[in-house]
């Protein structure tokens, strides 16, 4: 073993279930051994961290918006008026929303660029 490349050794525990899903992606890499989807996995794949918090702030304003919207409702409806403010509010909120969803989906289409060599 001293004359080989790759002469440093892993050794994995899985469930029986576990084992079942590692050969299944194993097959569906088209990879013979274990070794090459390993090296396969580790060294040509990529790894992300996602900051979940713009999603924590798009949560947060989509439920600030749609309180808002669910105590206007009940507010015409008992009193059959709606106003000029709230509906000027509302339209804010739904803007500033969308403004966030635009980034987020702009960050994702510039990491899946980045990711896809373009």
């Amino acid at each position: 073993m001293a004359n080989r490349l790759r002469n440093e050794r892993i050794e994995i525990k899985l469930t029986k279930e576990e084992k079942e899903i590692f050969d299944k992606k194993m097959k569906l890499a088209n990879c013979k051994t274990m070794s090459h989807f390993l090296r396969k996995c580790v060294l040509e794949k990529e790894i992300y961290v996602v900051d979940l918090e713009p999603f924590r702030n798009l949560q947060w304003l989509l439920s600030n918006a749609t309180n808002n919207i669910n105590q206007i409702a009940k507010a015409t409806n008992t009193t059959g008026v709606i106003y000029k403010n709230e509906i000027e509010s509302m339209h804010k909120q739904i803007e500033k929303l969308s403004r966030e969803i635009w980034q987020i989906h702009s960050l994702l289409l510039n990491k899946s660029k980045e990711s896809s060599g373009d």
